[in-house]
Order: C-alpha cells, then sequence, then structure tokens
C-alpha cells in the first residue's frame, strides 16, 4: 500500500476516534441541577409520660377475696423456740415408742373428734409438735432420720435468730391435736424439752 495513502488513513481514524471521545463534552447540555434548599430543622417530639397503670392480673381481682393466711403469734414461736432447745442427739429417740404403739384410747378420740377441723376463714387447721432446736442442719437431719425410723412424720425449717441459724425440728403435719398430746411427755423426758404443739403454717 502507498504509504501516502496508509499515512491518510491513520489520520481518518484517529481523528474519527477524537470526534467519538469529544463529541458528547461538546454538543450534549451539561445537567441542571436542583439547588440545595435547607430546611428548618423540625420540632423536638412531644412525648407522653404519663405513667402507664399497672395491668390487671387475675391474681389482682381476687387477692381482696382471698382469706389472710394464718400466723402464729410471735411471742409464742419465740417461747417454743425456747423451751425446745436441747443438746440431746437422735440415740435417745430409740426409746420412743412407735406411732402404732401409742394407746387409742377414748379420751384421746373425744378430744380429737372435738378439735375444730377449719378456722374462720375457712382454711383447714393442722397441727405440728416442735421437738427440738438445733443450731446445725447436720443435727436437725439426724433427728428428723430418728424420728422417722419410729413412723413419725417428722421435717426441719431454718430460720435466723438475730445472726445465728437455727432449725425447728417438728412431727407432723397432723390434724389429731389430741396425738400430737399424747407424743409429748415422752419426747419431753427423751429429749429433755418442754415440746410445744404449734399450728401449722405452709
Amino acid at each position: 500500500m502507498n504509504p501516502l495513502i496508509k499515512q491518510r488513513l491513520v489520520g481518518i481514524v484517529v481523528l474519527v476516534a477524537l470526534g467519538i471521545v469529544f463529541w458528547p463534552l461538546i454538543f450534549d447540555a451539561p445537567d441542571v441541577h436542583d439547588p440545595i434548599v435547607l430546611k428548618p430543622i423540625s420540632e423536638k417530639p412531644i412525648v407522653d409520660r404519663t405513667p402507664i397503670p399497672v395491668p390487671e392480673s387475675f391474681e389482682a381481682d381476687v387477692r381482696e377475696n382471698l382469706p389472710n393466711t394464718p400466723t402464729i403469734d410471735g411471742g409464742v414461736q419465740l417461747a417454743a423456740d425456747e423451751n425446745t432447745r436441747t443438746k440431746a442427739d437422735a440415740g435417745g429417740l430409740e426409746a420412743l415408742r412407735g406411732v402404732d404403739e401409742l394407746a387409742h384410747n377414748s379420751d384421746v378420740t373425744n378430744s380429737m373428734n372435738s378439735d375444730t377441723l377449719v378456722d374462720e376463714a375457712g382454711l383447714p387447721i393442722f397441727w405440728v409438735l416442735q421437738v427440738a432446736t438445733v443450731g446445725s442442719s447436720e443435727r436437725a437431719d439426724e433427728l428428723v432420720a430418728g424420728l422417722e425410723q419410729r413412723g413419725y412424720r417428722a421435717f426441719s425449717t431454718q430460720y435466723v435468730r438475730v445472726d445465728e441459724d437455727l432449725y425447728r425440728v417438728q412431727i407432723g403435719p397432723n390434724v389429731d391435736r389430741a396425738r400430737l398430746l399424747q407424743l409429748k411427755p415422752e419426747i419431753d423426758s427423751i429429749l429433755a424439752v418442754d415440746s410445744q404443739v404449734l399450728r401449722y403454717l405452709q
């Protein structure tokens, strides 16, 4: 190919390429953007701070109709705790008659039948015989186990007096208050206490 023609072809190609590149810049209209308008800051929203009422529940509806929970007079319980403090161990309970060996005499039966089974609020009345007050859970557990070996239902509960942890050991609960009173003399003799019959509170 003639060099002159070749140079002209190259020049034409270069011009076409430049035209393609610069055509939009020269002949296209520039984009017009809307001016930025600053709007005033909106006012602080008003928040309702009225306290929300506590939602009503089934418990709230019936609470007023529930009977008052029975309690034991503080002085009575304190006296029971003091009168049943003992250093006796569970070994002496081996001399205690078993629950099936208690005499079933007419005096006890009549006394049992005369006891009120419900209180004024309609709640059932159960009784316990507090037989011991000790200072450790281990001794309480041993006394409970000794009583259970003789066939009695027994349990212990922990409470705090000033800064001392103490444990009440009680027989029951039992609706037969007279049966517990029948057992009291033997318990008093074996554990060297003045056991007390108290109303059972859950």
